[in-house]
């Protein structure tokens, strides 16, 4: 039989290949079997041995996820490539007879692959890749545990600073943001909250809280085109608000010191957001990011962030990702505390600069 590891080992062995992805910017892919009804006929593991040999590459890694799962480590593979491994070992072991289980998990995910069917969007937050039925996707335990193994969650201090200091903010605020709220009530007929589904979490979807700063039905058509166009010729990310004229008196303002974006203190309150992050995107913004990109999710979008406090709408597309990724891996309450307290010189910079005006953005038509 191939080498098998021990359950230690191979989860050793998957933390190193995290590390590399993470290093390499590509993606990797785990194949778990369920054996727990399998490995008790007579000579299963040799036959499961001759299978891994004809199926599997040199570079790829067995081992035991735990006592009733074994692992393989597919390196620098899709989850589209892992499940043909997986077909022909199952195929070989149970030739005529039902099919053990099997669950492919891939990293980092990228949730918005155009081959993922809806069935797989909608539970894209399970970072299941494509599986064969079903009936074949991982228990919601084993899930949790690859999650576990390959993303380093929410931190504890990170939950408690963030309900801290979004409860105690809107508490301090609360004048100002009814001060705001009657204003837009009186300049612009429509309600005073603009809801907006963005991506945020583990891909999850949520509701993301703002100030409504445009009239009451302004097409979102123009400033899809927008980002089209500074995506794809990673231009810096200007905005549309010195021309546009969907936004409301003294929306400029507004969103040029953030202050449309202080109701997401209840985001935060939910746990939905966090203090600081990676901006949560759009959901037709997340479609065009590359697999590396997606490694963002692995936190909570924030109300300011890396990105946010090294220059924003002064650099481009492909240098807001490597704010973000980078955030993502060094993230600590040190980081936090820095960026926090940079953000509100960043945001007087922001208010002040003479950033690139939007007359020099070419338009697709």
């Amino acid at each position: 039989m191939k080498d098998i590891y021990s359950q230690k080992e191979f989860m050793g062995r998957l933390e190193a290949e995290r590390s590399l992805a993470d290093r390499g910017n590509h993606e990797f892919s785990i194949i778990i079997f369920n054996l727990k009804k399998a490995m008790h006929h007579k000579d299963f593991f040799s036959s499961l041995g001759r299978a891994f040999k004809k199926s599997l590459r040199k570079t790829d890694e067995v081992g035991w996820f735990d006592e009733n799962h074994i692992g393989v480590i597919l390196p620098e593979t899709s989850a589209a490539g892992a499940t043909r491994p997986a077909d022909d070992v199952c195929s070989q072991v149970f030739p005529n007879k039902q099919k053990p289980a099997y669950s492919v998990f891939t990293y980092p995910v990228n949730w918005f692959k155009d081959e993922l069917t809806a069935d797989q969007q909608s539970n894209r937050e399970a970072m299941l890749s494509p599986c064969r039925t079903p009936k074949q996707v991982g228990s919601v335990g084993l899930t949790k545990k690859i999650q576990q193994l390959t993303h380093n969650g929410i931190p504890l201090w990170k939950k408690i600073m963030d309900m801290v200091c979004a409860l105690a903010g809107l508490i301090l605020i609360s004048p100002l943001l009814f001060l705001i709220a009657l204003y837009i009530k009186l300049v612009s007929p429509g309600p005073i909250f603009f809801k907006q589904e963005r991506v945020g979490y583990m891909g999850q979807r949520f509701t993301c809280l703002k100030f409504r700063t445009m009239f009451v039905d302004a097409q979102p058509t123009v400033h899809q085109q927008h980002l089209h166009e500074l995506v794809k010729k990673d231009r810096p990310l200007a905005k549309l608000d010195d021309c546009d004229l969907r936004i409301i008196p003294l929306g400029r303002f507004m969103r040029k010191t953030g202050i449309d974006e202080l109701p997401q203190l209840i985001n935060v309150i939910r746990g939905e957001m966090s203090l600081v992050g990676p901006r949560p995107c759009i959901p037709y913004e997340a479609k065009q990011f590359l697999t590396w990109q997606c490694k963002r999710f692995e936190t909570l979008p924030g109300l300011t962030g890396l990105w946010q406090v090294n220059g924003k709408n002064r650099t481009t597309f492909n240098e807001m990702m490597r704010y973000d990724v980078s955030y993502v891996k060094k993230r600590s309450a040190w980081l936090d505390f820095q960026i926090l307290f940079k953000t509100p010189a960043a945001i007087i910079a922001q208010f002040t600069d003479e950033s690139p005006k939007i007359k020099d953005i070419e338009f697709i038509s």
